[in-house]
């Protein structure tokens, strides 16, 4: 095929389709149209929207790390977008290989003149608080580069320690015309297509690496970890491998090996990270034909609430997964009802008051999630169990600090 006239956007939709990319995860905005019309034209890739920013490219980190690609997250530059910034952070810490869209309004000399009184509503400068977080961060100026920065884009992303690059596009470059003309066919990045366990590329499809995460005290799971850890072990133990994918920033989690599952863990992710992940992981399976692999979630009650709000993206795209949410009777958050508030998305839930209870609720949970094509989640409230670990001593000042 020789030399075509297409509007930019269109090229950058075949380089992604190129690239592997199979699901964009974002947050549309009117930036945004030129991208989302061009892929509506071609065809090939899905695309699900995340209820803000910082959840979108854990969406994106999540489906990496399970394809072995890298995934693509786009969101309309205005003053939410500095949230996709935690994302960006996280992925560069667990070289996690992302590609992130921006779209803006106007830009340059297009951009009509803003009074100085106004000068605080601009959009924020992304590129260069991106510059930090991201292998490369590049605003487009010529409509003729968006071809070659998307798919410099890509190879930065893969090639050496894995991490997110930026591209800030400018709507009405990416509309414009331009001649492009026959695409260098890509070569396979090294290793692609077995997932990212830990940041690093399993040396084969289904194959689970040991995962040595250190200890970190702000993310230090809840008493009730080890025996639900054990419980959770014996549910899931019968399952091959391969089937299962624990998404997780528990230190109790990332260091058991019990089961040998595919493991997710958190390095980099802030609190609250592994719900919108975990979408990622389910829509990477999903979309390979992958249906009867299980994923589970385990988070404790003090990072859960930050982004559940993602649960109602997945209920709405049908991404099935369950959510083990570890806490105690004394840890209980008086003001919100973890079980009524995936409720409120859609999803089911149970809490669990009884350790001889817990078994037969996340049974419950995985027919639950099966059948009703969304998250289920079991909250875990009950008490120690006779001689188990009492776990570290809780702090009473710090009981609602969510920190990182």
């Amino acid at each position: 095929m020789g030399a075509r006239r297409i509007p930019a956007a269109q090229a950058a939709v075949e380089i992604m389709q190129d690239e592997g990319a199979g699901t964009v995860f974002g947050c549309p905005g009117a930036a945004l149209l030129p991208l989302y019309a061009a892929m509506e034209r071609t065809g090939g890739i899905a695309h699900l929207s995340a209820g803000h920013e910082e959840g979108a490219v854990h969406m994106a980190d999540g489906w990496a790390r399970t394809t072995g690609k890298a995934g693509v997250a786009a969101v309309a530059a205005g003053p939410g977008a500095v949230r996709l910034l935690t994302g960006l952070a996280a992925a560069q810490q667990d070289a996690v290989p992302l590609v992130c869209v921006t779209g803006r309004a106007a830009s340059g000399p297009h951009a009509p003149a803003v009074p100085l009184r106004h000068a605080g509503h601009r959009p924020p400068d992304l590129v260069r608080l991106a510059g930090a977080v991201t292998k490369r961060a590049e605003r487009i100026e010529d409509p003729a580069r968006i071809p070659g920065a998307f798919r410099e884009a890509f190879r930065i992303a893969r090639e050496g320690r894995p991490g997110p690059v930026l591209i800030d596009v400018p709507a009405e470059l990416a509309a414009v015309e331009i001649v492009c003309g026959p695409q260098p066919a890509t070569p396979p990045a090294p290793g692609a297509g077995p997932a990212l366990v830990d940041g690093v590329r399993s040396p084969a499809p289904g194959a689970v690496l040991p995962v040595s995460v250190p200890p970190d005290r702000a993310a230090a799971g809840p008493a009730a970890a080890s025996w639900a850890l054990a419980e959770l072990a014996g549910v899931y133990g019968s399952r091959p491998a391969a089937d299962t994918y624990v998404v997780s920033g528990l230190p109790e989690v990332c260091a058991s090996g019990a089961a040998g599952r595919h493991r997710v863990p958190r390095r980099g992710g802030p609190p609250g990270w592994e719900v919108p992940t975990a979408i990622g992981v389910r829509a990477a399976l999903d979309a390979r034909g992958e249906r009867e692999a299980e994923v589970v979630v385990v988070v404790d009650a003090h990072g859960f609430p930050l982004t559940a709000g993602e649960l109602a993206a997945a209920a709405q795209y049908a991404v099935p997964f369950v959510i083990v949410l570890l806490g105690a009777a004394e840890d209980a958050d008086p003001f919100t009802s973890p079980v009524k508030l995936a409720e409120a998305y859609g999803c089911a839930g149970r809490d669990v008051l009884d350790p001889e209870e817990f078994r037969s609720a996340v049974e419950w949970a995985r027919k639950e999630a099966v059948s009703t094509r969304r998250p289920v989640l079991v909250e875990v409230r009950s008490a120690r169990p006779a001689g188990a670990s009492a776990g570290p001593p809780g702090d009473p000042v710090g009981a609602r600090a969510y920190g990182t």
